[in-house]
């Protein structure tokens, strides 16, 4: 393969369940390396693979236990490493990270893309073992972090509201699956069965690796093919959600000091989709920005909201509405959302809301190119839904978005699910 030529774009391809992508690029002075496996999100396995992630980072063959992992990343030039779980769609991915200094800017200039290979490397084929299996103290300790952050999730209303509203919605698909699992799940793994997962995880996963950095695409390719060129099962795309609920409407109740007011509705559109330009313009206007109609008339006129906004689900077809509220102000913030909704149907919004919608889109699609974490996260995605504009390419369809576009994507947007968690005791909703 000859990529030598290529500059400010990624290059690369998959085979065989295998993916490898470069962005080479004179605008950083570092280079980030990013690999991860992915999975299909399922009950058996979800907490495996989020323990694995932490279990891998405690340690290789040849350096044993993280203090040793530290010291060789400050050998590299205070390289940083690190792991975790991430969901997309009904995907799981395990990921891991490793960001080093260019070493055509340091003196003698070492080669610091090859060591940083190798030390990723070291981290995924050759853990740290004993007879053959994941020590049983760093499994427990792992297990007893992944519960942390199960119980950090739990304790961050917004982010279990959401949870709950995609749980809801899924009504028993794969994308409605924590991506941590649950406790009784975490309690029930075993270094063994920890063990045998990465073994099947590591030989049979699709495996996607992505660099961002002045590099030669080509020289990237020679190492990752030495290391990682192993056939495994064919990456499969997100399915997006096909279900439908009429408006179902699910109150909750629990321990908290703020209401939770979040919507689910079909669009129809993923970012496949010719028209999902105009959708993302019409969720802009909607609730994307602090300029939005929900902004406006929720939080600032109406003063029922300490937030509200909206968002587009690139890959399930889903745009969500989420508002933080005054538990007795349910019925009044669910109408006025709701009306914001069917002005938007109706095209009751202005050219300098489209205008300030566009430029704020702008600015935060283009400030990711200053970001390879951003860039690497918005191509993986792209490669999981199976293709879709973005980055500048993003900007221009943006650009040729009208206003009867937004009013046509605006006809198909239909409710879905309404969650709603108030407090215990609260005698007009907790039933």
């Amino acid at each position: 393969m000859t990529w030598s030529d290529a500059s400010d774009r990624f290059v690369g391809a998959w085979k065989d369940g295998l993916g490898f992508f470069v962005y080479p690029t004179k605008r950083f002075k570092t280079v980030t390396i990013h690999a991860a496996w992915v999975r299909d999100l399922s009950v058996q396995d979800r907490a495996l693979g989020a323990t694995l992630v932490q279990v891998l980072r405690r340690g290789t063959q040849s350096w044993p236990n993280r203090m040793l992992m530290q010291a060789r990343l400050e050998h590299l030039y205070g390289a940083s490493f690190r792991a975790d779980v991430a969901k997309l769609g009904d995907k799981q991915l395990l990921s891991f990270h490793v960001n080093v200094a260019n070493g055509q800017f340091l003196a003698n200039n070492p080669d610091t893309v090859t060591e940083a290979l190798d030390f990723l490397t070291e981290v995924l084929d050759r853990p740290h073992m004993e007879s053959g299996i994941f020590p049983e103290h760093v499994v427990e300790q792992e297990k007893a972090q992944v519960k942390r952050q199960i119980s950090a999730i739990i304790n961050d209303k917004g982010q279990y509201a959401m949870s709950r509203l995609m749980e809801l919605v899924a009504d028993g698909e794969r994308f409605g699956l924590k991506k941590l699992g649950t406790m009784e799940e975490v309690d029930q793994i075993t270094a063994p069965a920890l063990t045998n997962y990465y073994n099947a995880t590591r030989s049979q996963s699709p495996f996607v690796f992505t660099v961002v950095g002045d590099v030669d695409p080509d020289a990237v390719y020679r190492h990752f093919s030495k290391r990682w060129n192993r056939a495994r099962q064919p990456m499969t795309t997100i399915a997006p959600y096909r279900g439908r609920h009429d408006g179902q409407t699910v109150i909750e109740a629990r321990d908290v000091q703020q209401g939770k007011l979040h919507l689910a509705y079909r669009t129809g559109l993923i970012a496949t989709s010719d028209q999902y330009p105009a959708l993302l313009m019409y969720s802009g206007i909607l609730g994307g920005f602090s300029h939005s109609k929900l902004f406006i008339n929720v939080r600032e006129k109406a003063s029922l909201a300490y937030y509200a906004y909206s968002r587009c689900d690139p890959a399930l077809a889903l745009m969500t509405i989420g508002a933080g509220i005054e538990f007795s102000d349910y019925d009044a913030a669910r109408r006025i959302i709701e009306e914001q909704v069917e002005d938007m149907r109706r095209g009751r919004f202005s050219d300098e809301e489209m205008a300030f919608t566009l430029k704020a889109y702008v600015n935060d699609i283009l400030s990711e190119e200053d970001s390879p974490g951003q860039l690497i996260g918005r191509h993986v995605e792209h490669l999981l839904i199976g293709g879709g504009a973005y980055g500048p390419d993003l900007v221009a369809a943006l650009n040729k978005v009208r206003r009867e576009d937004v009013v046509r994507v605006g006809h198909d947007i239909e409710l879905d699910t309404i969650y709603f968690l108030t407090a215990e005791g609260d005698a007009e909703h907790d039933k």
